[in-house]
């Protein structure tokens, strides 16, 4: 049985979605902060495992893309079901599976807890929380997304020394234990939520409980009845997945563009660190680098809002490729500067570039359909972006195998975050032709 529609209040006007902005931050910080987690773990699970860094590296990566590629389900499964009840089942999911990692003894294991869990469970918390978010606001969105993805770089901040600390004191099976119980935070977020993202056909149409008549009960048990019910259950679930919005032209160019820095930065997040240990930072010089990251990406998230709040009001397709200049250009640099100060600025400067990326990228997609096919939209970009963060990784994986280091990778993904530019550009383009 489908979720029925809510009665919206007007957008901006209601104060409970700055409590999902918060609970949206929190989601993130968790999320994101554990995959930092497994990047600083990723060196010493690798030789209590006695196994290679890339294949350990992928399961982070693999964690990393499962909260994108589950998103059709996710989707499908909160319009049907409800956002509470899922977000909790994600949160418990993602408890699970770290705590089961503490006590895993081979990397086929991790692998089960850690993607299997972990990953699915954190699909089911950021997609809801997001499309749940965005149905608050419209003028304020891109501030309410600013401070909600920030986040992200406050998770990359915190979890990267707090990490270490803990890898130091109890080992990586116990530190992996209490990452488990920090992602329990993700349950007493989905108890906040008080809407549904609203069910929708394709056509906008609302999912709308079928009434059964006294004569329908009394065929219950009647073969044809089932069969009718079985149908009527698989028309919902296809309605759910709603995937006439591959149809879309300028949600396929996006997409795209999202594709290119999702290859890019999955990998970079990944293998952040220990490309800084491979450069000749020490181990707590190099925990550093997801902090100055996260400064950095925290800045840039800021910038647009407070341009917005002055009256300037930027082309989002002009603010896009910008930020994928810096990042190209940052990347390039990365590749070669040794000292550690020069680290931490390039990798701030990174930050900054992924901010103004992803930031303009999600307003762009956010008013491409109405609300209640938000969900859907997100669980659509999730797949394709999730495949190709898990692309990067594996490449990134292959070239340290190859070269004994992440400098080539780099070079190889400065000139990728380019290739967003003309999509960019050109979806701009189709939306300006299309409005006239």
């Amino acid at each position: 049985m489908a979720p029925s529609g809510y009665d919206a209040s007007p957008y901006d006007h209601d104060k409970w979605g700055w409590v999902m902005v918060a609970t949206l931050f929190i989601c993130n910080l968790v999320v994101y902060g554990n995959l930092k987690a497994l990047g600083v773990l990723l060196i010493p699970m690798t030789n209590d495992l006695d196994s290679d860094l890339w294949l350990v590296g992928l399961i982070a990566v693999f964690y990393g893309i499962m909260n994108r590629c589950m998103g059709p389900v996710v989707a499908a499964a909160c319009r049907l079901l409800g956002s509470r009840p899922m977000m909790v089942f994600g949160g418990l999911l993602s408890t699970l599976g770290f705590m089961l990692t503490s006590i895993s003894t081979s990397v086929f294991a991790v692998a089960v807890f850690i993607v299997g869990l972990s990953g699915v469970g954190s699909a089911f918390s950021l997609f809801i929380n997001t499309a749940t978010m965005a149905s608050y606001f419209k003028e304020n969105y891109p501030l309410a997304i600013g401070i909600s993805t920030m986040g992200v770089p406050a998770g990359v901040m915190v979890y990267g020394p707090m990490t270490q600390v803990l890898l130091d004191t109890y080992g990586w099976r116990r530190t992996m234990l209490l990452l488990g119980g920090i992602s329990f935070h993700l349950v007493a977020c989905a108890v906040l939520m008080r809407r549904n993202p609203p069910s929708s056909a394709p056509d906008t149409e609302k999912y709308q409980e079928v009434a059964v008549s006294d004569e329908e009960e009394k065929k219950d048990n009647s073969s044809n009845y089932r069969e009718h019910r079985a149908r009527q259950c698989c028309q919902n679930i296809l309605k759910a997945i709603d995937l006439v919005l591959l149809t879309d032209v300028r949600l396929v160019l996006l997409i795209c563009a999202g594709c290119t820095a999702s290859l890019t930065y999955r990998a970079w997040l990944v293998y952040m660190v220990p490309h800084g240990q491979f450069q000749g930072l020490s181990d707590f010089e190099a925990s550093f680098l997801p902090t100055s990251y996260g400064v950095g990406n925290a800045m840039g998230k800021l910038i647009m809002p407070f341009l917005q709040q002055v009256g300037i009001k930027p082309s989002m397709a002009l603010w896009a490729c910008f930020g994928a200049s810096v990042v190209c250009v940052s990347f390039l640099l990365h590749a070669f500067v040794r000292p550690f100060i020069g680290q931490l600025v390039i990798t701030g400067l990174v930050g900054v570039g992924y901010a103004l990326t992803y930031q303009a990228n999600d307003v762009m997609i956010r008013f491409l359909h109405a609300d209640d096919r938000f969900v859907s939209v997100l669980g659509w970009q999730g797949v394709f972006v999730g495949v190709a963060g898990i692309l990067g990784g594996l490449i990134s994986g292959w070239v340290y195998e190859w070269t004994g280091s992440f400098s080539i990778a780099l070079c190889i993904f400065s000139g990728v975050i380019l290739l967003s530019i003309p999509l960019f550009l050109a979806e701009a383009i189709y939306a300006k032709r299309k409005a006239h």
